[in-house]
């Protein structure tokens, strides 16, 4: 490997924990005062870079969710770097899942398979907090947006995500209360569901 090739592993290594975490993920640091997370909680992270905004949430207590059984109770953030509508665990397993920035990469078909498999995975009274870049009203600033993230990038506004969020099940959908978020700079959707079963 060059040293030019080492030094580009070096920086994404840096990159995707503290500093990604701070201006891309701003509201990661809010999640344990918005919530609240409780002793006995259960979290699911998805994201391939997720192990920094677990840590924010619960430090020393981030694990792959292939590294702990599956009927384990234990609390802490279990993180899933695969597909979000393929969760390997059995129903009704977590209290909170969190989505940051994720969405943009999915077709609407996987939006909708991700909120059910959520929906799925989330006990009753369990939470799903999501937040993802949102279009905007000017047609430069998306311009601007699709040179930034690629082409294949996919935004929905907060209406379009709730929408998916309501088929799979949700009932209780809201605005979820995040912090402005510093990179890129620019409207967020950032949605907070409640998942509510009765028999």
């Amino acid at each position: 490997m060059s040293g030019l090739e080492a030094a580009r592993r070096r920086w994404r290594r840096w990159w995707r924990a503290a500093p990604r975490l701070a201006l891309e993920d701003t509201a990661a640091p809010r999640l344990p005062d918005l919530l609240p997370i409780r002793d006995d909680d259960r979290v699911l992270v998805i994201s391939p870079d997720s192990a920094a905004l677990a840590a924010v949430i619960a430090p020393d207590n981030g694990v792959a969710l292939a590294d702990r059984p599956d009927d384990a109770d234990d609390w802490g953030v279990d993180l899933l770097i695969g597909e979000a509508w393929r969760i390997p665990v059995a129903d009704a397993r977590f209290s909170i899942v969190v989505i940051p920035h994720q969405a943009r990469h999915w077709s609407d078909e996987q939006l909708g398979r991700a909120m059910a498999e959520c929906w799925r995975v989330l006990a009753h009274d369990g939470v799903i907090v999501l937040w993802e870049i949102a279009p905007s009203r000017s047609a430069a600033v998306n311009r601007g947006w699709e040179l930034l993230l690629g082409r294949g990038a996919r935004l929905r506004s907060f209406a379009e995500i709730g929408r998916a969020a309501h088929a799979a099940g949700f009932a209780w959908i809201q605005t979820a209360p995040l912090p402005p978020f510093f990179w890129p700079p620019g409207p967020r959707a950032c949605l907070l569901a409640r998942k509510e079963t009765y028999e």
